[in-house]
Protein backbone atom coordinates (compact mmCIF):
# COMPACT_ATOMS: atom_id res chain seq x y z
CA UNK A 1 0.00 0.00 0.00
CA UNK A 2 1.30 3.48 -0.70
CA UNK A 3 1.94 5.25 2.53
CA UNK A 4 0.55 9.21 2.48
CA UNK A 5 2.61 11.33 4.63
CA UNK A 6 0.16 13.97 6.38
CA UNK A 7 1.85 16.86 8.00
CA UNK A 8 -0.46 18.73 10.61
CA UNK A 9 0.01 19.76 14.11
CA UNK A 10 -1.86 17.86 17.12
CA UNK A 11 -4.59 20.45 18.00
CA UNK A 12 -5.45 19.67 21.70
CA UNK A 13 -9.30 20.21 21.22
CA UNK A 14 -11.41 19.15 23.75
CA UNK A 15 -13.61 16.59 22.43
CA UNK A 16 -17.21 16.55 24.12
CA UNK A 17 -19.36 12.86 22.71
CA UNK A 18 -23.55 13.47 22.96
CA UNK A 19 -24.52 9.27 22.87
CA UNK A 20 -28.68 10.30 22.84
CA UNK A 21 -30.57 7.24 22.98
CA UNK A 22 -32.66 5.74 20.41
CA UNK A 23 -32.14 8.92 18.29
CA UNK A 24 -32.82 7.53 14.79
CA UNK A 25 -32.34 10.12 11.95
CA UNK A 26 -36.06 9.53 10.99
CA UNK A 27 -36.80 11.95 14.38
CA UNK A 28 -34.87 15.03 12.48
CA UNK A 29 -36.96 17.13 10.60
CA UNK A 30 -33.31 18.73 8.84
CA UNK A 31 -32.40 15.63 7.68
CA UNK A 32 -36.02 14.38 6.28
CA UNK A 33 -36.79 17.35 4.32
CA UNK A 34 -38.24 14.95 1.21
CA UNK A 35 -40.49 12.90 3.81
CA UNK A 36 -44.79 13.61 3.42
CA UNK A 37 -43.77 15.52 0.31
CA UNK A 38 -41.79 18.35 1.89
CA UNK A 39 -43.91 18.40 4.30
CA UNK A 40 -42.54 16.63 7.35
CA UNK A 41 -41.22 18.58 10.68
CA UNK A 42 -39.79 16.07 12.74
CA UNK A 43 -39.76 16.29 16.32
CA UNK A 44 -36.33 18.33 17.07
CA UNK A 45 -35.81 21.64 16.80
CA UNK A 46 -33.20 22.59 18.54
CA UNK A 47 -31.15 19.83 16.83
CA UNK A 48 -32.15 21.21 13.34
CA UNK A 49 -30.80 24.72 14.07
CA UNK A 50 -27.53 22.51 14.79
CA UNK A 51 -27.48 20.67 11.43
CA UNK A 52 -27.02 23.51 9.50
CA UNK A 53 -24.10 24.51 11.45
CA UNK A 54 -22.53 21.32 11.52
CA UNK A 55 -20.34 18.41 9.43
CA UNK A 56 -23.38 16.09 9.29
CA UNK A 57 -23.53 12.83 7.84
CA UNK A 58 -26.15 11.90 5.95
CA UNK A 59 -25.63 8.11 5.68
CA UNK A 60 -24.38 6.91 9.61
CA UNK A 61 -25.01 3.76 10.91
CA UNK A 62 -25.37 1.87 13.97
CA UNK A 63 -23.32 -1.23 14.66
CA UNK A 64 -25.95 -2.59 16.71
CA UNK A 65 -29.46 -2.40 18.02
CA UNK A 66 -29.44 -1.78 21.92
CA UNK A 67 -27.80 0.88 24.68
CA UNK A 68 -25.04 -2.12 25.44
CA UNK A 69 -24.27 -2.43 21.68
CA UNK A 70 -23.14 1.21 21.44
CA UNK A 71 -21.18 2.24 23.79
CA UNK A 72 -18.07 0.02 22.71
CA UNK A 73 -18.76 0.49 19.13
CA UNK A 74 -18.42 4.38 19.00
CA UNK A 75 -15.91 4.44 22.06
CA UNK A 76 -13.59 1.63 21.11
CA UNK A 77 -14.55 0.72 17.52
CA UNK A 78 -15.82 -2.85 18.85
CA UNK A 79 -19.35 -3.68 17.01
CA UNK A 80 -21.83 -6.04 17.98
CA UNK A 81 -21.22 -9.46 16.61
CA UNK A 82 -23.11 -12.12 17.55
CA UNK A 83 -24.00 -10.84 20.85
CA UNK A 84 -23.27 -7.60 22.65
CA UNK A 85 -19.39 -7.36 23.49
CA UNK A 86 -20.49 -6.56 27.41
CA UNK A 87 -21.72 -10.08 27.67
CA UNK A 88 -18.76 -12.05 25.72
CA UNK A 89 -15.61 -13.44 27.43
CA UNK A 90 -13.72 -11.01 25.03
CA UNK A 91 -14.90 -8.31 27.62
CA UNK A 92 -11.82 -9.25 30.04
CA UNK A 93 -9.81 -9.02 27.58
CA UNK A 94 -7.47 -5.58 27.60
CA UNK A 95 -9.43 -3.34 25.25
CA UNK A 96 -8.61 0.92 24.54
CA UNK A 97 -10.11 3.47 23.36
CA UNK A 98 -10.51 6.72 22.56
CA UNK A 99 -10.20 8.19 26.46
CA UNK A 100 -7.47 5.29 26.57
CA UNK A 101 -5.60 6.79 23.24
CA UNK A 102 -6.29 10.42 23.95
CA UNK A 103 -4.97 9.99 27.43
CA UNK A 104 -1.34 8.76 26.13
CA UNK A 105 -1.93 12.60 25.01
CA UNK A 106 -2.60 14.14 28.13
CA UNK A 107 -6.46 14.13 27.90
CA UNK A 108 -8.35 14.26 31.27
CA UNK A 109 -11.34 11.91 30.40
CA UNK A 110 -14.68 11.12 31.94
CA UNK A 111 -18.19 9.04 31.40
CA UNK A 112 -21.33 10.98 32.50
CA UNK A 113 -24.52 8.44 32.07
CA UNK A 114 -27.58 9.04 35.08
CA UNK A 115 -28.45 5.98 35.91
CA UNK A 116 -27.88 3.99 39.12
CA UNK A 117 -24.29 3.72 39.46
CA UNK A 118 -23.03 0.17 37.75
CA UNK A 119 -26.61 0.03 35.60
CA UNK A 120 -25.88 -2.35 32.10
CA UNK A 121 -22.00 -2.50 32.66
CA UNK A 122 -21.18 0.99 31.59
CA UNK A 123 -18.73 2.01 34.55
CA UNK A 124 -16.86 -0.86 34.16
CA UNK A 125 -16.18 -0.49 30.66
CA UNK A 126 -15.64 3.08 31.01
CA UNK A 127 -13.02 2.22 33.27
CA UNK A 128 -11.52 -0.24 31.57
CA UNK A 129 -11.02 1.59 28.50
CA UNK A 130 -9.05 4.80 30.00
CA UNK A 131 -12.01 6.84 31.23
CA UNK A 132 -10.47 8.30 34.38
CA UNK A 133 -13.68 9.58 36.25
CA UNK A 134 -17.34 8.42 35.92
CA UNK A 135 -20.71 10.67 37.01
CA UNK A 136 -23.43 8.36 37.60
CA UNK A 137 -26.35 9.10 39.40
CA UNK A 138 -25.01 8.85 42.45
CA UNK A 139 -22.44 12.11 41.52
CA UNK A 140 -25.38 13.62 40.61
CA UNK A 141 -27.19 13.81 43.55
CA UNK A 142 -24.23 14.08 45.79
CA UNK A 143 -23.64 17.37 44.18
CA UNK A 144 -25.48 20.15 45.96
CA UNK A 145 -26.20 22.64 42.86
CA UNK A 146 -28.67 19.66 41.62
CA UNK A 147 -32.28 18.76 42.50
CA UNK A 148 -30.88 15.19 44.19
CA UNK A 149 -33.38 12.15 44.46
CA UNK A 150 -36.20 14.06 43.15
CA UNK A 151 -34.70 14.03 39.31
CA UNK A 152 -35.01 10.63 39.06
CA UNK A 153 -37.38 9.19 36.31
CA UNK A 154 -38.14 6.13 38.90
CA UNK A 155 -37.44 3.23 35.97
CA UNK A 156 -34.15 4.39 34.42
CA UNK A 157 -32.12 7.58 35.32
CA UNK A 158 -32.16 11.18 36.37
CA UNK A 159 -34.30 12.96 33.54
CA UNK A 160 -32.10 14.47 30.33
CA UNK A 161 -32.85 18.46 30.93
CA UNK A 162 -30.98 18.35 34.50
CA UNK A 163 -28.11 15.58 33.87
CA UNK A 164 -27.25 17.19 31.07
CA UNK A 165 -26.75 20.84 32.85
CA UNK A 166 -24.78 18.75 35.20
CA UNK A 167 -22.88 17.40 32.34
CA UNK A 168 -22.21 20.88 31.02
CA UNK A 169 -21.64 22.92 34.45
CA UNK A 170 -19.23 19.38 36.31
CA UNK A 171 -16.84 20.31 32.87
CA UNK A 172 -16.08 23.51 33.58
CA UNK A 173 -13.53 21.95 36.86
CA UNK A 174 -12.32 20.13 34.29
CA UNK A 175 -8.41 21.06 33.16
CA UNK A 176 -8.31 20.96 29.60
CA UNK A 177 -8.18 19.32 27.17
CA UNK A 178 -10.11 16.92 27.88
CA UNK A 179 -12.60 14.51 25.95
CA UNK A 180 -15.75 14.12 27.95
CA UNK A 181 -18.91 11.87 26.55
CA UNK A 182 -22.81 11.90 28.21
CA UNK A 183 -25.23 9.02 27.61
CA UNK A 184 -28.77 9.94 27.61
CA UNK A 185 -31.80 8.07 29.18
CA UNK A 186 -35.00 9.53 28.75
CA UNK A 187 -36.22 8.71 25.08
CA UNK A 188 -36.89 4.90 26.22
CA UNK A 189 -39.69 2.99 27.52
CA UNK A 190 -42.10 3.34 29.57
CA UNK A 191 -41.91 6.62 27.22
CA UNK A 192 -42.62 9.20 30.47
CA UNK A 193 -41.60 12.68 30.37
CA UNK A 194 -40.96 14.90 33.51
CA UNK A 195 -44.57 15.90 35.29
CA UNK A 196 -44.04 19.88 34.21
CA UNK A 197 -43.81 19.02 31.07
CA UNK A 198 -46.88 16.33 30.31
CA UNK A 199 -49.03 19.36 28.92
CA UNK A 200 -46.58 20.67 26.79
CA UNK A 201 -45.46 17.07 25.58
CA UNK A 202 -48.11 14.32 25.16
CA UNK A 203 -48.60 12.01 22.82
CA UNK A 204 -49.59 13.35 19.26
CA UNK A 205 -50.03 10.00 17.03
CA UNK A 206 -49.38 6.61 17.73
CA UNK A 207 -45.66 6.62 18.98
CA UNK A 208 -45.03 7.54 22.38
CA UNK A 209 -41.31 7.79 21.77
CA UNK A 210 -42.07 10.95 19.80
CA UNK A 211 -43.00 13.16 23.08
CA UNK A 212 -39.63 11.38 24.78
CA UNK A 213 -37.62 13.09 21.40
CA UNK A 214 -39.25 16.15 21.77
CA UNK A 215 -38.21 16.57 25.79
CA UNK A 216 -34.67 15.08 24.72
CA UNK A 217 -34.16 17.68 22.36
CA UNK A 218 -35.07 20.36 24.26
CA UNK A 219 -32.84 19.25 27.05
CA UNK A 220 -30.03 19.26 24.13
CA UNK A 221 -31.34 22.92 23.00
CA UNK A 222 -30.46 24.02 26.76
CA UNK A 223 -27.49 21.86 27.52
CA UNK A 224 -25.75 23.82 24.28
CA UNK A 225 -26.66 27.21 25.96
CA UNK A 226 -25.46 26.43 28.88
CA UNK A 227 -22.29 25.22 27.21
CA UNK A 228 -22.05 28.60 25.08
CA UNK A 229 -21.00 30.32 28.43
CA UNK A 230 -18.66 28.09 29.52
CA UNK A 231 -14.76 28.53 29.43
CA UNK A 232 -13.99 25.51 27.30
CA UNK A 233 -16.52 25.98 24.57
CA UNK A 234 -14.48 27.57 21.79
CA UNK A 235 -11.82 25.07 22.02
CA UNK A 236 -14.01 22.14 22.03
CA UNK A 237 -15.48 19.65 19.16
CA UNK A 238 -18.93 18.33 19.71
CA UNK A 239 -19.95 15.15 18.27
CA UNK A 240 -23.80 14.07 18.75
CA UNK A 241 -24.66 10.63 17.46
CA UNK A 242 -26.93 7.81 18.67
CA UNK A 243 -26.78 4.58 20.20
CA UNK A 244 -29.02 2.98 18.00
CA UNK A 245 -32.06 3.69 16.16
CA UNK A 246 -36.16 3.11 16.56
CA UNK A 247 -38.96 2.58 14.45
CA UNK A 248 -41.31 5.44 14.40
CA UNK A 249 -43.98 3.50 12.73
CA UNK A 250 -43.50 4.50 8.52
CA UNK A 251 -42.78 2.11 6.01
CA UNK A 252 -38.98 3.23 6.08
CA UNK A 253 -38.69 2.70 9.43
CA UNK A 254 -39.92 -1.03 9.60
CA UNK A 255 -36.98 -1.50 7.37
CA UNK A 256 -33.60 -3.12 9.45
CA UNK A 257 -31.56 -1.21 7.44
CA UNK A 258 -33.43 1.97 8.24
CA UNK A 259 -33.86 1.04 12.26
CA UNK A 260 -29.81 1.57 12.18
CA UNK A 261 -29.99 4.73 10.32
CA UNK A 262 -28.37 7.25 12.77
CA UNK A 263 -27.83 10.72 12.52
CA UNK A 264 -23.90 11.86 13.29
CA UNK A 265 -23.14 15.33 13.70
CA UNK A 266 -19.87 16.97 14.59
CA UNK A 267 -19.68 20.83 14.78
CA UNK A 268 -17.15 23.15 16.34
CA UNK A 269 -14.01 25.66 15.67
CA UNK A 270 -12.69 24.17 12.17
CA UNK A 271 -15.28 21.84 11.44
CA UNK A 272 -16.99 22.99 8.07
CA UNK A 273 -20.27 22.62 7.80
CA UNK A 274 -21.42 20.71 4.81
CA UNK A 275 -23.83 17.63 4.68
CA UNK A 276 -21.50 14.47 3.45
CA UNK A 277 -23.04 11.86 1.87
CA UNK A 278 -20.69 9.11 2.06
CA UNK A 279 -20.91 6.03 4.88
CA UNK A 280 -20.00 5.86 8.15
CA UNK A 281 -20.88 3.79 11.22
CA UNK A 282 -20.11 4.22 14.49
CA UNK A 283 -16.50 2.19 14.73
Amino acid sequence: PVKIPVKTDFRRKNIVILIVESFGREYIGAMNKDLDDGNYRGFTPNIDSLVERSLTFDYSFANGRKSIDGMPSILSSIPMFVEPFFLTSSSMNDVSGIAGELGKEGYHSAFFHGAPNGSMGFEAFAKATGFKEYYGKDEYESDKRFGGKDDFDGSWAIWDEPFLQFFAKTMSGFREPFVSVVFTASSHHPFNVPEKYRAEFKDVDSNPIHKCIRYTDKALGEFFRTAERQPWYKNTIFVIYADHGKMVGKAEGELPVSYNHIPLLMFGPDVKPQLYDGLAQQV
